[in-house]
C-alpha cells in the first residue's frame, strides 16, 4: 500500500539506527502510525503523547498520556530517544518564535544526556507540498532556514545533524514518482526538498 511504501521510504531514509529496548517518547502522536513501527519494527518501549487520544491508540502497546509539546508530562532526562514528527508547525498558528522555542526546550527537557531529539517537519517550499499542504490545507510549514536557525539556538550546547530527503505518500503512478524522488533528491537545491529533519544527540 502507500502508506506502508511510504513508511518504508521515511525511515530508509530518516536511516536512524534505533536501538532497541530503548524508550522513545512520540510527540504528537495522533493514531500512532509512528508509535507502531516503532514498537512492532524497532522494538522500542514507546511512548505517546496528544492533544486527544485517537480511537486506534488501544490497539497499540503504546503507553499514551494526554498532553502538549509545551507542557510533556514526564520528568526531566526520562527518554533515550524523543521523536516529533509534523507538529512543530502546528503548535502556534500566529507562528510566533517563543511558542516554537518553548516547545523545542521541552523536547529538550525530556531527553536524556547522550539521547537524541529527532525532529522532522515538512518543508514549506516543496514543489508538493507547497501547493497541497501549505495553499490548499493551510499547513503552515516552515522554510529551512527558519528551521535550522530555530533548533541552532535552542540545542546550542547539542551536536546537530542536519539532512533533507524526499518522501511522500503516493495514491498511485509510484514507479514515476520514485523516479521524481531520485531527481528531486540528486538535482534539486536542498531548500526544496519535502523533509527537514534534525538529528540531535543532547550533551
Amino acid at each position: 500500500s502507500g502508506f506502508g511504501q511510504y513508511k518504508d521510504d521515511f525511515f530508509n531514509k530518516l536511516n536512524f539506527n534505533f536501538e532497541k529496548g530503548k524508550t522513545i517518547l512520540d510527540v504528537g502522536c495522533g493514531p500512532g502510525t509512528d508509535a507502531e513501527i516503532f514498537i512492532k519494527a524497532y522494538g522500542l518501549k514507546a511512548y505517546g503523547i496528544d492533544i486527544y487520544e485517537d480511537e486506534n491508540i488501544k490497539n497499540l502497546k503504546l503507553n499514551f498520556k494526554k498532553g502538549t509539546i509545551y507542557k510533556i508530562p514526564y520528568k526531566n532526562s526520562f527518554f533515550d530517544y524523543v521523536f516529533c514528527h509534523d507538529v512543530i508547525h502546528h503548535i502556534d498558528d500566529a507562528q510566533k518564535k517563543e511558542s516554537f522555542t518553548k516547545g523545542l526546550r521541552e523536547l529538550r527537557r525530556v531527553c536524556k544526556n547522550g539521547g537524541y531529539v529527532v525532529i522532522v517537519e515538512g518543508n514549506r517550499f516543496n514543489p508538493l507540498f507547497y501547493p497541497h499542504m501549505v495553499k490548499m490545507r493551510g499547513h503552515e510549514h516552515l522554510t529551512q532556514g527558519v528551521f535550522k536557525n530555530m533548533l541552532k539556538e535552542v540545542f546550542a550546547r547539542d551536536n546537530i545533524r542536519f539532512k533533507f530527503f524526499e518522501a511522500h505518500a503516493y495514491p498511485f503512478l509510484l514507479p514515476f514518482f520514485k523516479i521524481y524522488e531520485s531527481l528531486m533528491e540528486k538535482f534539486s537545491p536542498k531548500m526544496f526538498l519535502s523533509y527537514n529533519v534534525a538529528i540531535i544527540e543532547k550533551a
